[in-house]
């Protein structure tokens, strides 16, 4: 019999509202879960609009998180930064692929990229480059 698949917690980024560098969407929704479900995360899959930074990425090792799928990578974010980017909202990115920060952190997490690449593209008004 097949395994169900739920959202059991879903979040926003909240470095803007928050002021604090480090509430990235991922790192939030880890927390949340971890808390009710414990330290380690080995049966569930974080998706996310953007390719998780290299700090995102190393919280999902520590939480030996099961699977990362993401839309838009880091370069994806850059591309936009440079082009529509303002001394408010740069677009920053950390141009570490999240793979290498998985393969270095001893933990076999599968990723896949690009996943409805084009949606996510639009929810962040991109334009074609």
């Amino acid at each position: 019999m097949g395994r169900r698949e739920v959202v059991i917690a879903s979040a926003g980024n909240r470095v803007k509202t928050s002021g604090s560098s480090i509430k990235h969407v991922e790192l939030e929704t880890l927390k949340y879960v971890s808390s009710g479900y414990g330290r380690y995360l080995p049966d569930f899959v974080l998706y996310s609009t953007h390719e998780p930074c290299a700090m995102c990425a190393g919280a999902c090792v520590w939480a030996r998180i099961g699977a990362v799928v993401y839309g838009v990578s880091q370069e994806d974010i850059a591309a936009y930064g440079r082009k529509r980017g303002t001394e408010d909202y740069k677009w920053r990115a950390c141009l570490i692929p999240c793979r290498l920060v998985f393969e270095k952190g001893n933990h076999r997490i599968p990723v896949t990229g690009g996943f409805l690449r084009q949606e996510c593209q639009k929810l962040f008004i991109y334009r074609a480059a």
